[in-house]
């Protein structure tokens, strides 16, 4: 017998947020509705990036201590972590959860910043910067939203609480890393170069 309080599952709602996220992105109408879904998956890329830096600067931070002790006891070094593909978010304003997703790509390049800011290869403001460039490829070329998000507010409120100023604007990532709109980057962060 069918039941109409059945739970979905995990890997249904994974689903169902690629699927939202493909579906906003094809999205050709102008209607109220196509930009009310725009922008609600562009608050779940935000939570989704700022979710998956946190994951890499931890994971890494994880992975640095099992090498060490592997090291220490002659033992080989563990595989690098890799980021999760989909995230599990608090709803704003509620107590549910739902899961997020941004193209895989997008997903490893926020992981390699987060490592990256973890093992002191970037500072904060260019670990913003490089993390304000997806946010705003997201919203502009995927979702063709006019006004993107401001990317990893913790961290810029983490630096202006230490009275550091932050002067990377939405939309500003790739002039705050002195990169044209469309120049592509490697998996370092750094420009590509051309046929590499």
């Amino acid at each position: 017998m069918f039941s109409f309080f059945q739970k979905e599952t995990p890997e249904q709602l994974k689903a169902q947020a690629k699927a939202n996220y493909e579906k906003a992105a094809a999205l050709k109408s102008t209607s109220r509705e196509s930009a009310s879904m725009r922008v609600r998956i562009a608050l779940l890329a935000k939570a989704h990036l700022d979710s998956v830096f946190i994951e890499g600067a931890e994971r890494t931070g994880t992975w640095q201590e099992l090498c060490m002790l592997a090291i220490a006891n002659g033992q080989e070094k563990p595989e690098a972590p890799t980021p999760s593909y989909f995230h599990r978010v608090k709803t704003q304003g509620t107590e549910n959860h739902t899961y997020t997703w941004i193209p895989e790509e997008l997903t490893d390049e926020v992981f390699g910043i987060g490592s990256r800011y973890q093992t002191v290869q970037i500072d904060a403001h260019q670990a913003i910067a490089m993390v304000q460039r997806i946010a705003d490829e997201i919203c502009q070329k995927d979702l063709k939203l006019d006004a993107p998000f401001k990317a990893l507010q913790f961290l810029r409120d983490e630096l202006e609480a230490a009275g550091e100023t932050v002067n990377i604007p939405a939309g500003g990532g790739a002039a705050a890393l002195g990169l044209g709109e469309d120049t592509e980057l490697d998996a370092d962060g750094k420009p590509k170069t051309p046929g590499s």
